[in-house]
């Protein structure tokens, strides 16, 4: 079989966010800035002290990058 792409999921995160990928603690952002995934529909949790937690879901593609762009105040 052939091997299977990966997508690309990058972080713009302010001031700063621990990030999980389905429940996976990834690290934190900045200095995290892109995360590789396997294709499908991953869901990101973005956390921050007290603030709420910022979740998305997003449905990445084999060879694609998705933007996530998040600033808590």
């Amino acid at each position: 079989p052939a091997p299977v792409g990966t997508g690309v999921v990058t972080l713009a995160v302010a001031p700063w966010g621990e990030v999980f990928v389905d429940g996976d603690r990834i690290g934190v952002s900045p200095p995290v800035n892109e995360v590789e995934v396997t294709p499908g529909k991953r869901k990101i949790e973005i956390k921050n002290g007290s603030f709420p937690v910022y979740t998305q879901v997003v449905d990445v593609k084999a060879d694609q990058k998705v933007r996530i762009k998040h600033k808590f105040n």
